[in-house]
This record gives C-alpha cells, sequence and structure tokens, in this order.
C-alpha cells in the first residue's frame, strides 16, 4: 500500500512539473518569436533605409524619416506625461460619446451595469463620463501584462537598434491600419502627435471588435466598452 501511494505521489508530481515546464516553455518560446519578429522587422526597416541612396526610391526615404520623427515625438510625449495608454483610450471614448445627451448617456451607463460593469462619475457630462469609462476600460483585463510589458519596454529605451526599429516598423504598420479602418480615431491621435504610440493599445481595439462596429446606436456603444473593458 505504502509503495502504491508512493507511485502515485510521484506521478501526480511529475505530472505537475510537466505542466510547469510545458507553460514556461510555451512562455519563453512567445518571448523568442515576439523577439525574432521584431528583430525582423527591425532589419527590414533598415534595409529600406538602404533604398534611400537610390533616387528611385526618395519617396520610401522621405516616409521612413517621416515615422521615425513622429515616433519619437509621441515617445517623448509618453515619457514626459507617462499616462500614455489611458491617454490613447480616452481620446477614443471621447469620439464614441461625442454629441450624446446625458439621457443617452445613462441609458448606456446602465446597460453597462446590466453586463457588470460599473462606471464611476459624479455627473453625465460628457468629459465626466468618458473619464470613467477610460478607467474601467484601463482596469479591465483586456489592457493585460502584454500589453504593460511592451509600455516598459518601448519607454526604457532599453533596446538595440534592430529593437528599436522593430517597435518603429510595428507602430508604423499599425498606424496605417488605423488610418484606413478609422480615419476619425486616426486622425484625432494625428493631431495630438500620438498616432505612433497606438500599436500600445491595438490588442484592446482589435479584441473588441471596434472596427466592425458601425455605432449607430447607444447599445452599440455600451457592448463596445463592455468587450474592451473585460
Amino acid at each position: 500500500m505504502y509503495y502504491s501511494d508512493a507511485i502515485v505521489s510521484k506521478m501526480l508530481n511529475d505530472n505537475a512539473l510537466a505542466k510547469k515546464l510545458d507553460s514556461a516553455f510555451v512562455g519563453v518560446k512567445e518571448q523568442v518569436i515576439e523577439q525574432a519578429t521584431r528583430i525582423q522587422d527591425g532589419a527590414a526597416r533598415m534595409a529600406y533605409y538602404i533604398s534611400c541612396f537610390t533616387d528611385n526610391y526618395q519617396d520610401v526615404c522621405s516616409k521612413l524619416k517621416k515615422e521615425d520623427v513622429r515616433f519619437f515625438e509621441a515617445l517623448y510625449h509618453f515619457v514626459k506625461y507617462r499616462r500614455m495608454i489611458s491617454e490613447l483610450i480616452h481620446i477614443y471614448v471621447e469620439l464614441i460619446l461625442k454629441n450624446k445627451t446625458p439621457q443617452q448617456m445613462e441609458y448606456i451607463k446602465r446597460s453597462l451595469m446590466r453586463m457588470n460593469v460599473n462606471i464611476s462619475t459624479s455627473s453625465l457630462t460628457t468629459q465626466s463620463f468618458a473619464i470613467g469609462v477610460t478607467m474601467v476600460i484601463c482596469l479591465g483585463s483586456n489592457v493585460s501584462t502584454g500589453i504593460v510589458g511592451k509600455v516598459s519596454k518601448v519607454s526604457g529605451l532599453s533596446v538595440a537598434a534592430l529593437n528599436l526599429y522593430g517597435y518603429i516598423q510595428e507602430a508604423a504598420e499599425s498606424a496605417e491600419r488605423l488610418q484606413i479602418m478609422h480615419p476619425e480615431y486616426y486622425q484625432a491621435l494625428y493631431i495630438r502627435k500620438v498616432e505612433m504610440m497606438y500599436f500600445l493599445v491595438e490588442p484592446v481595439f482589435l479584441k473588441a471588435n471596434f472596427f466592425m462596429k458601425n455605432l449607430s446606436s447607444d447599445d452599440d456603444i455600451a457592448n463596445v466598452i463592455f468587450l474592451m473593458a473585460r
């Protein structure tokens, strides 16, 4: 009986260890793939810069330089004010709440309460309600450790040249997608010189499928906020 218990105990311990190793391996694998992809993107961007030496690719060179300048302007803003994530989300929330009456915001608030999303606000002005919605989204599970980790790496500037160019390339591609799929939101970020930081929060928006939403009704707005906050 003792030996049977010992064997079962060992099997359970081995199984638990195997699961931990599998989990660790998956985490490491994902980090390696992410790092390799970023370095590859950085190498591709540097290759684009080589094309600047040819007259036929001056437009490419001009585009790259503009993206670099915009990236570092946004990064400076980020490092200086330290609230980039909430600012990016708040700008979008203000857009979708624009021209909403207090009665409509009350309806959205009650709809969210039925979905277990509670908006804390002292009044139902657009500004106050937008701040409450932004806080709920930022505290939600969608703003994951992955995004927090990326924010830390980008703001820390502790990245090698290829890594840095990888981030800029990722930011540029993300901004281009946003410009095509949601011009109004892109323009709002561009005016504030922060569109190149949108890539930090893009996963939150994509998971909420907000590009596909017409947001023609207050229910649509409530559903998008719910998806972004959960």
